[in-house]
């Protein structure tokens, strides 16, 4: 337990750190008290520089990297809560249902996030947090295939047949024979579903369908800065370089 807790402890400080952005810019992302030093580079107050609407870039990325790694956790939060309800359904609606379920999710797979994400701004307003729901939704077929096959494995497994045979009821199995073998492979699915939910909440950001194009987050401010990557490449860099550290960090995280 303490290894674990001290090789997780890179991680989490970085996703603290990161999350420590909706509280502890120095400057606000969105105000633009700058705008005498507009397109300025680096300097010791502003680190990575000024953008042209004269906000302090520092400030938006570091907001801009809480509200990605926000949304996106609670995406993939909701991906996992809805597949292990539908594998639930899958595993106790009999065969038909069954069948139907495996179907729908076959289907789910060859479904873009792109389409989902559009479809929903038809009828829900254009919003992060529709984005949300969107890459919520997107991500249960793949979250739910995985979620299927560890729970064909481990419920064959001979340590929860020797649960069954004295008399363990499904409670029983749950708590002390499955999770504790599939803690670890969970895990391993939620980094998955989690840095998944990243790349597709900062590309349709990128693209624009996040409503609000000044919203300080990663993709959003990718989006907004690649037209000065020429003449002041920072301004994308920096975005860029917080996402594939954000990316490197979830991969680190270990469950044992």
């Amino acid at each position: 337990m303490i290894e674990g807790l001290k090789r997780n402890a890179a991680p989490v400080v970085f996703l603290v750190f990161c999350m420590l952005g909706f509280a502890l810019v120095p400057f606000d992302p969105y105000g633009q008290i700058f705008l005498e030093k507009a397109d300025g580079g680096f300097s010791w107050s502003h680190l990575f520089g000024i953008d042209e609407l004269g906000q302090d870039v520092t400030s938006r990325v570091w907001r801009g990297s809480a509200n990605t790694i926000s949304y996106a956790l609670l995406a993939s939060f909701g991906t996992l809560l809805l597949s292990s309800g539908l594998l639930t359904v899958e595993r106790n609606g009999g065969s038909n249902v069954s069948k139907l379920i495996l179907a729908m999710v076959s289907l789910g797979i060859a479904v873009p996030v792109m389409f989902l994400g559009l479809l929903f701004m038809i009828f829900m307003d254009r919003s992060p947090a529709t984005l949300s729901i969107a890459i919520a939704i997107a991500g249960v077929p793949l979250a739910f295939r995985q979620l299927r096959i560890l729970w064909i494995e481990q419920n064959t497994a001979l340590h929860v047949e020797a649960s069954r045979a004295i008399g363990g009821n499904r409670r029983h199995l749950f708590f002390f024979s499955l999770m504790p073998n599939i803690r670890p492979q969970l895990v391993e699915i939620w980094k998955l579903v989690f840095g998944i939910a990243i790349l597709e909440l900062s590309a349709l950001t990128f693209l624009g369908l996040a409503g609000d194009p000044n919203w300080a987050e990663l993709g959003t401010l990718l989006h907004k800065h690649q037209k000065h990557l020429l003449q002041q490449p920072t301004l994308v860099i920096w975005p860029g370089v917080t996402l594939c550290a954000i990316l490197w960090t979830i991969r680190r995280i270990r469950a044992e």
